[in-house]
């Protein structure tokens, strides 16, 4: 079997993908007062609607007392409310403010933008086959 030189493992590129990534997005959103890359996400997932604290954890990727800490804060700073679930009494929701959906329109276009450079920099077969590579590695971890 081939040894794979630590530089060109998949494992290392995709954290050094994503890491990059994270930073693009923390700068960005530390124009419109976004702390993390987390609140960023946040702040996309709700734009479809309210969200339970652990399905927020499950979207973002990130454990539940890192996601409770961010909406705290988020809350603090009026763009989240949380609420009873109209649906079930016992659990509770987070949905956007009105501030939170008006700080959305502004950076949700970064979040596009993002997608399109990545998509931009390859030929539409090599995208769409990119797009395969990454769903087929994802569901299989």
């Amino acid at each position: 079997m081939k040894n794979i030189l630590l530089e060109n493992a998949p494992g290392r590129m995709f954290h050094s993908i994503s890491s990059k990534l994270m930073k693009k997005l923390e700068k960005e959103g530390k124009k419109f007062g976004l702390t993390t890359s987390n609140q960023f996400g946040i702040l996309v997932i709700l734009s479809d609607g309210s969200l339970s604290q652990k399905e927020i954890a499950n979207k973002t990727f990130s454990d539940e007392p890192t996601t409770t800490r961010t909406l705290e804060r988020m809350i603090k700073s009026e763009l989240l409310i949380k609420k009873r679930s109209t649906v079930d009494k016992r659990k509770q929701i987070v949905q956007l403010t009105t501030k939170g959906e008006e700080l959305l329109k502004n950076v949700f276009p970064i979040v596009v933008n993002i997608n399109k450079d990545i998509k931009e920099m390859m030929e539409e077969d090599e995208y769409t086959q990119f797009m395969n590579t990454m769903q087929k590695i994802e569901m299989s971890l």
